[in-house]
């Protein structure tokens, strides 16, 4: 079973990943592989970014902060 990593592992892969793309001679489907990974890292944190807004929202209600 693969180990999860965390958010700032995944924005640090994506990091590595986009500097790969924007400067690699690597055959295209390295490429290919190497976007698809960076698109499913940025989707994963994108849904740990609105859990994460959504649980401030119901710990500022259940404060009752604005």
């Amino acid at each position: 079973m693969k180990k999860s990593i965390d958010f700032e592992q995944k924005i640090k892969r994506i990091e590595e990943i986009l500097e790969i793309l924007d400067s690699s001679e690597l055959p295209l489907e390295e490429l290919m592989k190497l976007y698809e990974d960076g698109i499913k890292l940025t989707a994963e944190c994108k849904e740990f970014l609105s859990n994460a807004e959504l649980k401030i929202i119901d710990i500022s209600k259940k404060y009752e902060i604005e």
